[in-house]
């Protein structure tokens, strides 16, 4: 018994974390999310991602790189972290401000007026501007800077839907719209660039946004997987309000997957010291008054992520508790591993310190 025990001990100071491998099977970030593979010219679009030279309607050829504006309505410019970054930019034509517009689908320019319901950025299957994605983040995180005048407000929406060629306009919130994260942002600051983080939030039913709110979602419809992701930036998210030259710079685009634990339990008790970053603990327990060990359970930060419990038991007295997510499921990360140590109370703690933990 007390060999088993040292043991667990030398395992307890020397183990590194497990690691899981999956090969990479289906997407769970957006296109190109740090803009790094740029294979045309700096006026050129990113791969994955499309501006007004790659859109459809008649009009598109007003707002392109191509019109000869003074400035270029998307370009290569130097990264964050990276080598590169995109800047979109507002320019006026015919006297009409034309918001700076990037996607992961296609924009339609099929109207002279900017508030026409026939501009939009839409999923275009039949052309392929087109991204498939089956997965269902938590949130969307991704660095933003500003070069504007007066206070704007710029627009990230992130779209999961069906199998359709889904229409972004005005955020309604359309049958085959499963979640959305619809975010409007302002400069923090300087023209630095700052991090912006959005939650999902997954809609139970078509509903029309107000001007200033966009629908009320629900968890109801996390149950179905979408077919495709439709993402979108604009310099401005009202139309026509945007002056010539507004810049936003983009980078470093994430989807998270949230795996942590919101909180542990031993025999129905709360950990008292447990924390979602922390993922091993040692707990101690009375042999005489049990033959088995105590039970664990647990609860996830995210209603989407699944977790597993191995219990420990005398032969194996470590528990492990294992959280995935749909990255996890769809083959492209590691699930997050907890485990909890137990040691009778008569054996002395050694290395680990008064609170027996790492």
């Amino acid at each position: 018994m007390l060999n088993r025990f040292r043991n667990l001990w030398m395992l307890l100071i020397c183990m590194g974390l497990t690691v899981y491998g999956y090969g990479q099977s289906s997407a769970t970030q957006p296109p190109n999310p740090g803009f790094e593979n740029w294979p045309g010219s700096e006026t050129s679009s990113p791969a994955g991602w499309h501006s007004y030279d790659e859109a459809s309607g008649i009009f598109a050829s007003t707002v392109s790189n191509k019109s000869g504006g003074d400035q270029p309505s998307l370009q290569r410019v130097s990264g964050r972290f990276g080598k590169n970054a995109v800047v979109i930019r507002c320019n006026k034509v015919i006297g009409v401000a034309a918001n700076g517009a990037l996607t992961c689908g296609r924009v339609c320019m099929a109207a002279m007026g900017a508030s026409s319901p026939k501009n939009y950025c839409f999923t275009d299957r039949a052309n392929g501007y087109a991204y498939k994605f089956t997965a269902r983040p938590d949130s969307v995180y991704f660095w933003a800077k500003f070069k504007m005048k007066g206070n704007v407000t710029a627009s990230a929406k992130a779209h999961l839907h069906t199998d359709c060629d889904f229409r972004d306009f005005v955020d309604i919130g359309q049958p085959s719209d499963i979640a959305s994260a619809i975010f409007y942002f302002q400069d923090k600051g300087n023209g630095q660039w700052h991090q912006y983080k959005q939650a999902f939030k997954a809609f139970a039913s078509p509903q029309k946004a107000t001007a200033e709110q966009a629908p009320i979602p629900t968890l109801d419809n996390w149950t179905r997987r979408p077919s495709y992701l439709l993402f979108s930036f604009t310099t401005n998210r009202y139309v026509m309000k945007g002056t010539k030259g507004d810049a936003l710079y983009i980078d470093n685009i994430q989807f998270i997957y949230n795996k942590k634990l919101s909180m542990l339990y031993i025999d129905g008790v709360e950990l008292p010291d447990f924390s979602g970053d922390r993922d091993e603990y040692v707990c101690f327990y009375d042999p005489k008054s049990s033959s088995s060990l105590p039970l664990v359970e647990a609860a996830t930060e995210s209603p989407r992520a699944e977790v597993s419990v191995r219990q420990a038991t005398m032969a194996n007295p470590v528990a492990e508790v294992t959280v995935s997510h749909d990255d996890v499921v769809l083959g492209n990360a590691s699930p997050k591993v907890y485990r909890i140590f137990f040691l009778p109370q008569y054996a002395s703690p050694l290395a680990l310190g008064k609170e027996g933990a790492r």
